[in-house]
């Protein structure tokens, strides 16, 4: 509680394009990072917190890709901009996660949409398995956006990873 008070507070030194939803989002998300490191025990929160600025503007943009008639599965949704076709892969190989896999598309992709903590839980995962296939950072975070090469992404991440380094360097995220 204190520490969401103090998040009110520091947020009023932002600049302008960062909300206090976006900050909340933001810390909500690198807690979870801290808690899921890759199998050399590293944990990624500034990076999930670029990754969510770049995929969401940190939950600003919520339904991604999704058409009316296209398959549900193939469609991004959440703060993280997760495809249902993932949460199933994550929770097929995440014991935490497994609850998901009895879940119909429609409900992964409700619970993506509004569930702020597991859209970060099923992020982290799946950065730590492509941090352990994709031993390069750049492989890692390009890895995310569908690929194994996307400069435009990665830059796009690396601008929002510098925006987060000054906020926890403030003092406005920990």
């Amino acid at each position: 509680m204190i520490r969401y008070l103090l998040l009110l507070l520091l947020s009023t030194f932002l600049s302008a394009d960062v909300t206090q939803k976006q900050i909340t989002t933001l810390q909500i998300i690198r807690d979870i990072a801290k808690e899921i490191p890759d199998y050399k025990g590293q944990t990624y929160e500034n990076t999930l917190s670029a990754i969510c600025l770049t995929e969401s503007s940190a939950g600003m943009h919520i339904l991604g890709d999704f058409v009316k008639g296209k398959d549900i599965t193939k469609a991004s949704f959440g703060v993280m901009q997760i495809q249902v076709e993932t949460a199933r892969f994550i929770a097929q190989h995440t014991p935490e996660l497994s609850y998901l896999l009895n879940y119909s598309d429609k409900r992964i992709a409700t619970i993506l949409l509004t569930d702020v903590r597991t859209s970060a839980k099923i992020a982290a995962h799946l950065l730590a398995r492509f941090k352990k296939s994709r031993k390069k950072f750049y492989y890692m975070v390009s890895g995310y956006n569908g690929g194994w090469k996307n400069r435009p992404y990665y830059r796009r991440v690396m601008r929002n990873y510098r925006q987060v380094t000054r906020l926890v360097k403030k003092g406005v995220l920990d």
